[in-house]
């Protein structure tokens, strides 16, 4: 019997190799005719023949239609048309090199499009366009570019190139703030990958750390504002989508290993190939780093008083990694990616800010104290052209295991007693005690599908117009959820089922959204409208309506476009949650519920193409308003800014043969910020002004050299003093109540006894806020590498000049940065 299925097995896979072998005869017959017809200048039977097939042909023969038909357009004066075919080639080939024999305008469009002038975007409106056609400003980062920066994570490659996004520090996890606007965790910018959300569906977060390999990457695409219209309630202000290179771009074996200071240690390693249909790419990156130990002495902007050793910059106990493949077959694509990455906090939770030793902490499933996520996703999609209409359909599921073990005081302190939601039973066990700790764990599931088309309903030339509509459904499940305080680095305060069980729950979201792009001529309108209908786990619903509307004039060597949208971003199910906790359990007056944030921007952007040779540059001014911005006090978050901010943004970048240079500059004024109860009146943690200048020049074959200048201007920090907040929260509840009395038996309470607790109350108000100036600084970065045949040596050389500063995020004081760090690395390609 055994035999018999072999011998089954061997006839099926022979008829099915026939039957290949036989399309590609037929497909080859055409392809020859179609060029045949070319050569004695037939152009649209040419044309006709190859686009009538051009889906049914295997991929080495696409790449060769596409080619003809971009030959065949610029014969005809269809310059568009032909533009659009390179792009579609290269797209397949990024390392596409023209013949000799080619016609020069050919040869022309490929080399500007590989050079950038003309790249292909797929994010702004969810079709590959160029930038010139992109409905809001947009930044392309290629794979060169994150080479040249010497950027070790995403955070820092984004922070490169850019504008209006700089590196914040919130204690907790790598994060990075978009014109000004951010939180304790990267939660306002929507981070995909091939278009698929990676931020959480509890947190919103998707840090932009380790757990994300840059080796993998073929470009990024950057949305700067509001792009809920088609992303939904997770890219408030910014939307960050990783396009992952194809097995066609790697083409065999690469391996990457390296070691640095600070006990640094990474690899990577990517298999890719193409086979006639089949294209798959498996790639795998790891990495740690101990940290860097630096004496922290006693800070005036923390409530405790210890001083010592900081470990800053440290990855965890475990390594963090990056795992996945990509497989893609005609219109069948698959995607799965696994990461997991934790980040040690240089000194002690919010408002306490004090060194603490972290080996003295026991571990939860061999987990030590940081911000831990381990997450898994996949997606399977197909995609058809059914006549003029585009239609891909896509299943998701997201499973995500996220760990905040988080050390709140190494010192016995009586003043905590005072600030932490521990049961009334449990104060007297804890009294002279520290070590404390708090451990917050849970699982997410999460399941999706996906339904997009795009139907092309006009084409003559002078008007081109495309709908692109769909609609989504998620539906998210928080379980197992653990949540404790402990004491004396390994005990536990018993945890408790009412907890766990109201930690718990599921919510649900569907979306429709449709897109207009039309153009006539040199104008592009561009619309869209995107409808949100949320199930909260508490039966509530979130309704949004987020539009967006931008006109573009375009010329050869210039254009400009006008823009509107509106975003928001639902309160993250654990801040919810939290806020649930802190209430029902604790009795802390807390909001009960949490409303989104939004922002409404308008932009104005004017793009200049090849004014000189090799430079285009781009100038954007934009208006935000942003209400409902969440801020979290000690453990639980309200609803308690709004701000107001406008900005300009100066962007461009020059290219020749050996040498290239990026610059940009962000220069932004806040005329209305509220952070809890104050207004501040500017961005607090955001400079004013900041510049950003990537350098890479090519001195001898296989010798590139770069430098990454990064200057941040004069900032300020806001410092929340608790006791002082603490003491305003008493005289607050006290006025409250000798109000009350009064309604009920006047004159109880004088009038002059009650404005001495008013007047107590703003005093209090005014000594719980203060305001930290942070100097400006400079950081310089080089590297360099050489390649020899299949072999490239690496080295680079973080914050060169050791400049000691401090940086901080929301509503925290501040934590002390990396100085001196170096990486070197040996690449090979097999």
């Amino acid at each position: 019997m055994r035999r018999l299925y072999i011998i089954i097995l061997c006839l099926c896979s022979c008829l099915t190799t026939l039957q290949a072998q036989n399309n590609e005869t037929r497909y080859r017959d055409i392809y020859d005719q179609a060029e045949e017809d070319y050569s004695i200048g037939r152009l649209e039977q040419a044309e006709q023949q190859l686009k009538n097939h051009i889906k049914d042909f295997p991929v080495t023969l696409q790449m060769s239609a596409y080619r003809l038909l971009a030959l065949c357009y610029i014969g005809m004066d269809r310059d568009e048309d032909a533009s659009s075919y390179v792009r579609q080639l290269l797209a397949e080939n990024p390392y596409y090199s023209p013949t000799i024999s080619d016609p020069q305008r050919f040869i022309d469009m490929v080399e500007d499009i590989k050079s950038g002038l003309t790249a292909t975007i797929t994010t702004a409106s969810s079709q590959a366009e160029s930038l010139a056609e992109v409905p809001v400003p947009t930044t392309l980062i290629t794979e060169q570019m994150i080479q040249d920066c010497g950027g070790r994570n995403l955070q820092e490659v984004l922070a490169a190139y850019v504008p209006g996004m700089n590196i914040v520090d919130c204690n907790d996890d790598i994060n990075i703030g978009m014109r000004g606007i951010y939180s304790t965790g990267q939660e306002k910018i929507l981070i995909m990958l091939n278009g698929h959300r990676l931020n959480s569906y509890a947190t919103n977060i998707a840090a932009p750390d380790f757990s994300i390999s840059l080796k993998k990457i073929k470009q990024i695409e950057v949305l700067r504002g509001p792009a809920s219209s088609l992303y939904g309630g997770v890219s408030l202000t910014a939307v960050v989508n990783i396009i992952t290179k194809q097995g066609a771009d790697v083409n065999g074996v690469e391996i990457h290993g390296g070691a640095g200071s600070y006990g640094q240690l990474r690899g990577d390693a990517m298999l890719g190939k193409r086979y006639f249909d089949v294209d798959f790419l498996l790639w795998g990156s790891i990495y740690r780093a101990k940290g860097e130990k630096r004496f922290v002495p006693s800070l005036e902007t923390g409530l405790m008083s210890s001083e010592g050793d900081a470990i800053i910059g440290g990855v965890g106990k475990k390594p963090s990694y990056d795992v996945g493949l990509a497989l893609k077959y005609k219109g069948l694509q698959f995607l799965y990616n696994a990461r997991f990455s934790q980040i040690v906090s240089p000194l002690t939770m919010t408002y306490l800010y004090s060194p603490y030793n972290i080996d003295k902490y026991r571990t939860f499933n061999g987990i030590w104290p940081g911000f831990t996520t381990l997450s898994h996703h996949g997606d399977l999609s197909y995609s058809r052209q059914l006549g003029k209409v585009w239609l891909k359909g896509t299943v998701t599921y997201d499973n995500s295991d996220l760990t905040h073990y988080q050390v709140i005081a190494e010192e016995p302190t009586q003043a905590l007693m005072g600030i932490l939601p521990i049961p009334d039973v449990y104060r007297p066990r804890l009294e002279g005690k520290g070590g404390f700790f708090r451990y917050i764990n849970g699982q997410e599931h999460t399941f999706g599908a996906k339904l997009q088309g795009d139907w092309s309903y006009l084409n003559n030339g002078s008007h081109k117009g495309q709908l692109t509509f769909g609609g989504e459904f998620s539906y998210f499940q928080l379980e197992d959820v653990r949540y404790t305080f402990g004491y004396d680095h390994d005990s536990l305060i018993n945890e408790t089922n009412a907890i766990a069980k109201i930690g718990t729950g599921h919510e649900s979201n569907l979306n429709g959204f449709a897109q207009l792009k039309h153009q006539w001529g040199p104008f592009i309108l561009n619309g869209g409208m995107r409808f949100d209908y949320k199930q909260r786990y508490d039966d509530s619903h979130i309704r949004e309506f987020s539009p967006r509307l931008a006109l573009i004039f375009m010329q050869p060597k210039w254009n400009i476009k006008a823009s509107y949208s509106k975003s928001f971003i639902d309160a993250p199910y654990l801040y919810r949650k939290t806020n649930l906790v802190v209430s029902s359990m604790f009795g802390y007056k807390v909001p009960e519920t949490l409303d989104p944030e939004t922002l409404h921007s308008w932009q104005l952007t004017f793009s200049a193409v090849e004014w000189a040779k090799g430079l285009n540059f781009e100038i954007n001014g934009f208006y935000n308003r942003a209400r409902d911005l969440i801020y979290m006090l000690v453990i639980e978050h309200s609803n308690s800014g709004d701000m107001n901010s406008f900005g300009l943004e100066i962007s461009g970048h020059y290219e020749r043969p050996r040498f290239s240079a990026h610059l940009n500059t962000t220069w932004q004024v806040t005329t209305k910020n509220e952070i809890l109860l104050w207004n501040v009146d500017r961005a607090v943690n955001t400079p004013k002004f900041m510049a950003n200048g990537v350098f890479a020049w090519k001195p001898l074959p296989g010798l590139n050299l770069h430098t990454h200048l990064n200057y941040y201007g004069k900032q300020k920090t806001f410092y929340l003093d608790i006791a002082e907040y603490g003491r305003y929260q008493y005289l607050d509840e006290e006025y409250a109540m000798k109000l009350a009395e009064n309604m009920k038996t006047p004159g109880k309470y004088s009038e002059e006894e009650l404005q001495e607790i008013e007047d107590d109350l703003g005093d209090a108000l005014e000594k719980a806020a203060s305001r930290i100036d942070v100097s400006d600084r400079l950081l310089v970065n080089v590297g360099a590498n050489y390649t020899l045949g299949p072999v490239t040596f690496s080295f680079d050389v973080h914050n060169l000049l050791n400049k000691r500063y401090w940086q901080s995020g929301m509503a925290t004081g501040l934590i002390p940065q990396q100085g001196r760090w170096f990486l070197g690395s040996i690449g090979v390609k097999l």
